[in-house]
């Protein structure tokens, strides 16, 4: 979608920001039907940086508008709060405005430009990166802060790394071992109704909901956090086991790395975590139902991957795809090494 720098401009002046735009880069340009996601970054002749989200999602338009004020709302505490995220610009009394896009009505946002994404994961970052959620749960808990939408992560219920259903369709190959299939079934059904049975008592509050290396800046010391799109409430650990093994298994790694360090990453980041803030006994024994869970069954071993169960099974190779059965099940029943207990 087109959007002329006088647009831009009109936009910035609804935040008490004027000047010449010298520089334009988009990060984000998706638009259809009533779909709208442009998110650019803004140089003025002054040396101000800011970023731009013109936003229209499919879904109720005014209740988005109260969920990305609440996001925008969320990220400001953090930032008031000693969270290093970029600030964000007031339009009147809200920090979402409105402006007309294409013919659309869109939701618009105006916070600072924080710098480049981080590129690579490694173990110093990963533990790092569970510093810092463990500052951010910590602040978020002790406030009592709330969003009042969920998030993409539920460990629980729903969430946008479950694999489940595709699985099931791979093992009704008849060359898969139906035995292992069905114990994965069945063990997977015991961690879920197990989770479910505690969920309301374990501590929950707005989170960031996407910290991955693709929103976070590192400048050799400090971690800044930014794009709180997918923020909202959820229980803490869920946060945390999920997340924890994005930051492990799907962000990039240098190419000369062996792909066997990102086993570090997740003792990494958990440890990092760890040394912020401790677990109760319930959510420690909660967490580590979650993370057997889904480290057994991540999506990725699933499908996408070369090796995953899916591509596997495309390829014909149905020894391997057994062998990856096995070790999906020996991991979802590995021992409770008490790996989630800590002493801050």
């Amino acid at each position: 979608m087109e959007i002329s720098d006088k647009t831009v401009s009109e936009i910035l002046r609804l935040y008490g920001i004027d000047g010449d735009i010298c520089e334009r880069k988009i990060y984000i340009d998706r638009a259809y039907e009533d779909f709208v996601k442009q998110i650019f970054s803004v140089k003025l002749k002054d040396g101000k940086h800011i970023v731009v989200k013109i936003l229209r999602e499919e879904d109720d338009y005014s209740v988005n508008r109260r969920k990305f004020e609440k996001q925008s709302e969320f990220s400001e505490f953090m930032r008031k709060n000693g969270i290093k995220t970029p600030k964000r610009y007031l339009c009147g009394d809200g920090y979402c405005s409105e402006y007309e896009c294409g013919g659309v009505m869109c939701h618009v946002t105006v916070e600072d430009w924080c710098g480049e994404e981080v590129g690579l994961i490694d173990s110093d970052l990963s533990y790092k990166i569970g510093q810092l959620m463990a500052c951010m749960h910590t602040v978020s808990l002790e406030n009592n802060c709330e969003i009042g939408f969920g998030t993409l992560f539920s460990a629980a219920y729903e969430n946008d790394v479950d694999a489940f259903p595709e699985f099931c369709k791979i093992c009704e190959n008849d060359n898969i071992d139906s035995g292992i299939v069905e114990q994965i079934k069945k063990i997977r059904e015991e961690k879920l109704a197990f989770l479910r049975s505690v969920w309301t008592e374990l501590p929950k509050a707005a989170v960031q909901g996407d910290i991955s290396i693709n929103n976070l800046v590192f400048d050799g010391k400090d971690i800044t956090v930014f794009d709180y799109n997918n923020a909202g409430d959820e229980v803490l650990i869920s946060d945390l086991v999920m997340e924890g093994l994005l930051t492990a298994y799907e962000m990039d790694i240098p190419e000369d790395a062996d792909p066997a360090c990102r086993e570090e990453f997740f003792p990494a980041f958990l440890n990092g975590y760890l040394s912020v803030r401790k677990l109760s006994e319930k959510e420690a024994e909660t967490a580590w139902v979650a993370y057997t869970l889904y480290h057994g069954l991540w999506f990725t071993r699933i499908m996408y991957n070369k090796d995953s169960l899916e591509k596997l099974v495309e390829r014909g190779d149905f020894s391997s795809a057994n062998t990856l059965l096995r070790k999906m099940l020996d991991d979802m029943t590995e021992e409770n090494d008490g790996r989630f207990r800590s002493t801050v």
